[in-house]
């Protein structure tokens, strides 16, 4: 999602534990063993301080505030319950706008007082600090789910990469669209990490099932991609994937319906924001788009979903309903499970907080987020994906077509370096 902040600006200002073992067991107080306790900053008798790089005034703050409602709804229960080591979990949050200095500027202030960071929202707030995160040992919570972010193994992603996402669009489209042998597909995306990263997914996935492929690269500020469908219903392309923001996701899919074009498109989840469906473009969209993601729908039925849900409009009963609450809730999890496991090995040190969290190999949110394995450094931790729809009516603005899967090719493939 890199150098794409003039467009989502446009586009999202309306949007809105054991080591080896499961991290789904997450309302009990940690303790540690036997021994002398090893703490490291931000640790004290009582209380564990983790910091927040979230984005409240620029682009991104819809979202950033449905990601803090979902974490607050879990440590304030988790908090009465004892917290973790027997101290109280609580946060350091700074505001960077979605800009990348301020998001330099907002670490320096915090870093020598925090044991990590619970979240860093954005690309390029993200690519700003690798080097200080691998640095400072600081275990960093991501908002972004770039393959180009494996190599830093301070980074948690909590989910699908960008490029299995689309190998398993790609996949569900062969398997419930039609497409077969020699069909041509296209694909929309933005130059730079995020749309680069999505494309490597399309091209693998493109090569496995013989099709072929016709790309286009666009800038992040282009806002008109009339030439690109047209283009593309000229070559015959039976699909269109999506990389891009969702002002581009609304204008590609608004001008198909336009022209009577009825392909099926699949996005990557960043792609779209329920926001669109309060425009002009919503019934397309609700024809014609579907979304590849690995975090659960708002309105989806399984267990885990419906309890944070139901928890969730207890708690924020005017708050605007989107999926990234339940993201926020399954991000604290991890977290908690990292951190259980840290204090059970007598270890709330940063280096402690790495080794506990290359434990965490069979990591259940319950369907909040596809099941994740930390414990390969630098693999893909997730590789499922649930295919999702626009729909109005729906709490959320989305409804699931298809549960958790992922295609043969997404198991075994290995991001290029």
């Amino acid at each position: 999602m890199t150098k794409r902040r003039a467009v989502l600006a446009i586009a999202l200002v309306a949007v809105f534990g054991a080591a080896g073992c499961s991290t789904k067991v997450v309302d009990a107080s940690s303790s540690p063993s036997a021994g002398k306790l090893a703490t490291g900053p931000g640790v004290t008798d009582t209380t564990i301080t983790l910091g927040v790089l979230t984005d409240r005034t620029g682009p991104y703050a819809g979202l950033g505030k449905a990601v803090e409602q979902g974490r607050t709804l879990f440590w304030d229960d988790r908090n009465a319950k004892g917290g973790v080591c027997g101290r109280k979990v609580q946060f350091v949050l700074k505001d960077h706008g979605y800009n990348p200095q301020n998001a330099v500027t907002a670490y320096a202030s915090i870093k020598d007082n925090v044991l990590a960071l619970h979240e860093l929202l954005g690309s390029p707030e993200i690519a700003a600090l690798l080097d200080s995160i691998q640095s400072d040992q600081m275990l960093t919570g991501a908002l972004s789910w770039s393959s180009s972010l494996l190599s830093n193994p301070y980074v948690v992603i909590s989910g699908t990469t960008y490029d299995v996402e689309m190998i398993n669009a790609v996949d569900w489209l062969v398997k419930n669209k039609g497409l077969t042998k020699g069909d041509k597909i296209g694909h929309i995306f933005h130059e730079g990490d995020y749309g680069e990263n999505g494309d490597a997914g399309v091209v693998a996935a493109a090569k496995e099932y013989g099709l072929e492929l016709l790309p286009y690269k666009i800038k992040p500020t282009t806002a008109d991609l009339t030439a690109q469908v047209t283009a593309l219903k000229s070559a015959g392309a039976k699909a269109i994937l999506l990389t891009v923001a969702p002002a581009q996701t609304a204008s590609a899919v608004g001008v198909a319906a336009a022209s009577g074009y009825a392909v099926p498109f699949v996005a990557n989840a960043p792609s779209f924001s329920t926001a669109l469906l309060a425009t002009a473009a919503k019934p397309a969209l609700e024809k014609q788009l579907y979304v590849a993601t690995s975090i659960a729908p708002f309105s989806a039925t399984a267990p885990g979903a419906a309890q944070v849900r139901d928890a969730f409009v207890a708690k924020y009963s005017d708050a605007i309903k989107i999926q990234y609450a339940l993201f926020g809730y399954a991000q604290a999890q991890i977290m908690a499970g990292i951190l259980d496991t840290a204090c059970k090995n007598n270890d709330l040190t940063r280096a402690g907080l790495l080794k506990a969290f290359q434990s965490q190999s069979h990591v259940d949110t319950n369907g909040l987020i596809a099941p994740l394995d930390f414990s390969k450094p630098g693999g893909i931790p997730a590789r499922q994906t649930y295919i999702l729809k626009p729909d109005s009516a729906a709490a959320g603005g989305l409804t699931q077509v298809q549960d958790l899967f992922a295609a043969p090719l997404a198991q075994s493939y290995t991001p290029s370096k």
